[in-house]
């Protein structure tokens, strides 16, 4: 079993974990480096046996036992790891594969805690890495560093990724070394927002935001936006080969996507958001580019990738951007260009409470499969006392059924509406379903 679950990682699942990066590092060298250490192959037997059990029923006897052996390939990883392995790179690959099987099962904090240890090696490795790790794993965990806070993680409680970049390193689009320079400005970017949130709605909201963070502020949108100019240039000069199109779209999207968090998150006032309609209107025209390029594809769309894709983005502009024409258009392209799960973003729950939300705000009913809603382009923007600030996704699911006894998934939802959370939070059960395209399994 072991001989066939690594020949299946090597044909199926490397492929998808590299889709937008670390090609090399996933097609070639991760198989490499398990053929002479045991912790590693163990890993790739658990991920690769995960990853063929997606979307199947849990009540299939096959599906039980693929997981039974997964759990045991897990647990003998581990033990391998404990006992035997002393050499810092093997350990941090090893974590690495950890934080992407903790992901295919869903379970969000044992991911972003194989995160922090990662991270914390890479800022104390006593002799730093060498070789193949010092190649392929800092740009890996760099672009890891940011998953944990858009789960709730504070920056107080997570490490900043200081030993992945060659010291006091430039964010400018003219930097030596141009993708750590990259991957660093989002980290910030991001680490930022975090911030933000904390004094927006969370533990530090009563404080006046420091003069450093506005500091910050204007820095890191001074450093997207030259890089959005880098984007925009290097497409319309016909500068990206054909195979690199789709990342370079991603790279363009989680620029713009930078530009308006960076610019909104100090600010209280939720209809700051409505300065930026044309950048909404940007990622939406963007999205169309990515739903040409795939037009072309055949085949099954992975249900699974390792990083965030444009899943995560395409949320932000249904929850964020409040002209419903546009929001509507983010709603309809999440089956269309994302993945069933993302990291740890999940399709099928963001695009329900994601649907649940421009309801709320417009008082309209959505059918599910069919998002087209007449007047759309000249519906009003919703008034601020009606703005969603948080849609908190619970952990409480539960299944239930409807009046015609067909089960479905419901999932408990908190929403925090109006200025200053001015009108009282109340809990929702949104009915989590097959998103468009789909059919069971």
């Amino acid at each position: 079993m072991e001989a066939r679950a690594l020949e299946y990682f090597r044909l199926h699942v490397a492929p998808v974990l590299s889709r937008h990066s670390s090609t090399h590092f996933w097609n070639i060298l991760v198989s490499q480096v398990g053929r002479q250490e045991p912790a590693v192959r163990h890993a790739l037997v658990c991920i690769s046996s995960m990853y063929e059990g997606l979307g199947q029923s849990a009540h299939r006897p096959l599906v039980t036992s693929r997981e039974r052996f997964a759990i045991t390939q897990y647990n003998m990883s581990l033990s391998r790891l404990t006992s035997t392995v002393t050499d810092e790179s093997i350990v941090l690959l090893v974590c690495l594969l950890f934080i992407c099987i903790e992901m295919l099962q869903g379970n969000k904090d044992a991911a972003i805690q194989h995160c922090r240890h990662g991270i914390t090696i890479c800022n104390t490795a006593s002799k730093g890495l060498l070789g193949w790790a010092k190649q392929e794993l800092p740009p890996i965990f760099l672009r890891l560093a940011t998953f944990p806070y858009f789960h709730g993680v504070e920056v107080a409680d997570f490490p900043e990724p200081l030993g992945l970049v060659p010291g006091p390193l430039s964010t400018s689009i003219n930097a030596e070394e141009k993708g750590t320079a990259w991957n660093y400005l989002i980290n910030r970017a991001v680490r930022l927002v975090r911030l933000g949130i904390s004094y927006q709605q969370g533990p530090l909201r009563h404080l006046p935001v420091p003069d450093y963070l506005f500091e910050e502020q204007k820095r890191s949108y001074d450093s997207l936006a030259v890089w959005h100019h880098h984007f925009r240039t290097a497409k319309a000069n016909h500068q990206i080969a054909s195979e690199d199109l789709e990342s370079h779209l991603h790279d363009e999207m989680k620029c713009v996507i930078g530009k308006i968090w960076v610019a909104c998150c100090l600010d209280k006032d939720d209809m700051v958001y409505d300065n930026h309609i044309g950048d909404f209107e940007e990622l939406i025209q963007l999205s169309k580019q990515l739903i040409e390029l795939r037009s072309t594809e055949s085949g099954p769309r992975p249900r699974f990738i390792f990083e965030m894709g444009f899943l995560p983005m395409l949320y932000f502009i249904v929850v964020k951007c409040r002209r419903l024409s546009t929001r509507l258009a983010a709603l309809r392209y999440m089956p269309l260009i994302s993945h069933e799960q993302e990291s740890l973003f999940n399709i099928r729950a963001m695009y329900f409470v994601g649907k649940a939300s421009i309801e709320i705000e417009h008082g309209i009913h959505l059918d599910p499969h069919q998002t087209e809603y007449a007047g759309a382009s000249d519906a009003p923007m919703p008034p601020d006392e009606v703005r969603v600030r948080i849609a908190e996704m619970t952990d409480e699911i539960e299944t239930r059924k409807d009046e015609n006894g067909r089960e479905f998934e419901a999932r408990k939802v908190r929403f925090v509406i109006g200025p200053d959370g001015s009108v009282p939070g109340f809990d929702k059960w949104i009915e989590v379903g097959l998103y468009p395209g789909t059919s069971p399994t």
